[in-house]
């Protein structure tokens, strides 16, 4: 399933970490992020995206979602099928583990 890379929203610098910490991410970690109130995303692995490159599959309230950084910046991707709310891709800020 290719992520469809198409914000709505502005992008969110950063904070210091984020990136870092995405890119030492390992299976079975739980990070939250500025502005997600649900349960905590579980880190179900890595894999190559042909539109995004390198993403981490994550997992919540049993639905799976992408972390990916284009530009800098970091962005969780729903796939279509399951959520087809505006803002998908959304920007992310403030990642760090549970």
């Amino acid at each position: 399933m290719p992520i469809k890379h198409s914000p709505k929203m502005e992008p969110r610098e950063p904070s210091e970490g984020d990136i870092e910490l995405l890119e030492e991410l390992e299976e079975g970690d739980e990070v939250n992020f500025f502005e997600w109130a649900v349960e905590p995303l579980t880190v179900m692995g890595r894999e190559e995206d042909e539109n995004v490159g390198e993403c981490v599959r994550v997992e919540a309230e049993g639905g799976e979602s992408f972390l990916y950084v284009v530009g800098g910046r970091i962005w969780h991707y729903v796939d279509e099928e399951e959520y087809e709310g505006d803002n998908n891709p959304f920007p992310v800020q403030n990642l760090c583990r549970v």
